[in-house]
């Protein structure tokens, strides 16, 4: 028997005023588009939590930050609409084997124009342009023994995997 990769949403700071953003615009407007778009937004951060969900990932694109070790998902609440907000996340994997994977959310925003990726850019301080590998080429080394060498590319901008800040327990 296979056991299922453990993941935890965790949502970034960012991603939670994203959220309360959309709460706000529900609660100016029941019933209506906004709310059913704050309730499937909440139903897809169940989703990536706690098992594997269908994303995408992303490419390198020089015109954004390179978000290259992250993916988006599609979230919207008509089906008959292409879906309005894209849900920016990266894996954040544990340092242990038997530990548990952080799924990061970085930013929930408008596919219109973008804005969610360059919003994810932002707050993951990337500046647009440069590849993960030549940013990490461009990191100092550090003694700090409470770095650990084991950080990979994808995690080296992150807050430490102990912190206590998971959406879901």
């Amino acid at each position: 028997m296979r056991h299922s990769l453990r993941i935890r949403v965790h949502l970034s700071p960012g991603a939670r005023a994203d959220l309360q953003q959309l709460n706000e615009r529900a609660l100016k407007h029941p019933h209506g588009k906004e709310e059913a778009l704050l309730e499937a937004t909440i139903v897809m951060l169940h989703r990536l939590n706690g098992r594997r969900h269908p994303t995408k990932p992303l490419d390198y694109n020089p015109h954004f930050a390179d978000l290259s070790d992250c993916d988006t998902t599609y979230v919207g609440a008509d089906p008959y609409e292409k879906p309005p907000l894209r849900i920016v996340s990266r894996d954040i994997r544990p340092r242990r084997s038997d530990g548990i994977t952080r799924r990061e959310i970085v930013a929930i925003a408008a596919r219109q124009d973008s804005k969610v990726y360059r919003v994810a850019g932002q707050r993951l301080g990337r500046p647009v342009g440069v590849t993960l590998a030549d940013l990490a080429a461009q990191r100092e080394p550090t003694a700090d023994p409470s770095r650990s060498p084991e950080r990979s590319v994808n995690s080296f901008d992150s807050p430490p995997v102990d912190e206590p800040h998971f959406l879901f327990e």
